[in-house]
This record gives C-alpha cells, sequence and structure tokens, in this order.
C-alpha cells in the first residue's frame, strides 16, 4: 500500500503527460496525493474494517 500511495504521489505531476523516460526527478515541486490514493486508503480501511460483516 505505501508503494502505490508513493507511486501516486511520485506520478502526480507526470500525469497525462505522455512521459516515458526514467531519468525523471522523483518528486519535483507540484508532487500531490490525488484520488487514487484515497480510493487506495478507503478501500483498506474498508477491508480492514468490515470485510466480515
Amino acid at each position: 500500500m505505501l508503494g502505490a500511495i508513493a507511486g501516486d504521489i511520485i506520478g502526480s505531476v507526470y500525469e497525462f503527460t505522455g512521459q516515458k523516460r526514467f531519468d525523471f526527478e522523483m518528486l519535483p515541486k507540484g508532487s500531490r496525493f490525488t484520488d487514487d490514493t484515497v480510493m487506495t486508503v478507503a478501500v483498506a480501511h474498508w477491508l480492514s474494517h468490515y470485510k466480515s460483516l
């Protein structure tokens, strides 16, 4: 889960740019979490609290 969140934050500034290179800055100015992080945390919360209901 931490990898998914870190990847989302790192890739947030490159989203929709078509970036295909591997030599990019890891945390450039403007990096932020996105709705993907929010949904990942929400699903993990549901799985850990309500799945057995």
